[in-house]
């Protein structure tokens, strides 16, 4: 059993990595946003959630702010961000994994790790090209936990669904089976489906669809 007095005790990169890796594999992608200058902003995401269906919305924990923390600062100023999930190897992973890196003001991560992109359509923020998904999103709510972390809410105003992806009669997206999921801060597993099940009601086991 491990209980506070054990992990207050740790080294604090140990503990950091213990409990970003303590729930397994989850999603993970890249936030887009541009700079008041124009530069194309990525951050890699792994606090990410589904707020809602109708209207579709997303929710992006980030750390308490800093001055280093660009992302958030370009999203509050334009008003619109991207989200997109990845597929690939290792090679991709590498990509993905570099825009957390800590570049200077005004270089773009998107141009440094050779990911192509232009802008959303409708909406003021960098689209990944390749991505399996690209959500275009508009900021409509901030919430600051008790810790500082930040809960951003955006709106979806624009999805681009790659042909690698199916979307299914029923409304499921079938994702590649590469897709990419992070675990901890620099763990990443490929996602593969198991099973679809019918919808669940009591006294019956559900039926594999």
């Amino acid at each position: 059993m491990l209980t506070p007095d054990i992990w207050n005790a740790w080294e604090p990169r140990f503990r950091a990595q213990f409990f970003n890796s303590l729930g397994g594999p989850r999603q993970v992608g890249l936030l887009t946003s541009f700079s008041p200058q124009g530069v194309a902003n990525a951050a890699v995401f792994s606090q990410t959630l589904h707020v809602s269906a109708n209207p579709p919305q997303l929710g992006f924990l980030f750390r308490p702010l800093t001055a280093e923390h660009q992302g958030l600062r370009y999203v509050r100023a334009q008003g619109y961000f991207g989200f997109h999930v990845i597929s690939g190897g290792t090679a991709q992973a590498q990509q993905l994994h570099q825009c957390s890196a800590k570049y200077p003001e005004g270089v773009s991560e998107l141009n440094e790790v050779g990911l192509s992109w232009k802008a959303f359509e409708t909406l003021h923020a960098p689209r990944i090209h390749d991505a399996v998904v690209a959500y275009g999103l508009k900021l409509t709510e901030e919430h600051q936990l008790a810790n500082g972390t930040i809960l951003v809410v955006g709106s979806v105003d624009e999805v681009h669904v790659h042909p690698s992806a199916t979307v299914h009669p029923r409304g499921h997206v079938q994702h590649p089976d590469d897709l990419l999921l992070a675990q901890g801060l620099d763990t990443y597993h490929h996602s593969s489906t198991l099973v679809a099940l019918s919808y669940a009601q009591p006294g019956t086991l559900p039926e594999q669809l």
